[in-house]
């Protein structure tokens, strides 16, 4: 177990780090079990990245059509 010094003067306290028990940041399961989630792919990534894709095109489109489009053309 890794136990840190405070280098503050503030205070003596002895700090324990979370991460250094494995069970604190290991995935328990077999092989098997991990072989699976990794072939389902980063899911959950793509669709945040696509929300985040839409909300931009969509906040781009309202702002060209509500404030740019009514001012009609220059020149």
């Amino acid at each position: 177990m890794a136990i840190m010094q405070s280098t503050g003067e503030s205070s003596s306290m002895d700090h324990v780090s979370a991460a250094a028990l494995k069970e604190n940041v290991a995935f328990h399961g077999s092989e098997h079990e991990l072989a699976r989630i990794g072939d389902a792919g980063p899911r959950g990534a793509f669709a945040v990245a696509g929300l985040a894709v839409f909300i931009l095109l969509a906040l781009w489109l309202a702002f060209f059509f509500l404030v740019f489009a009514p001012r009609g053309s220059i020149g």
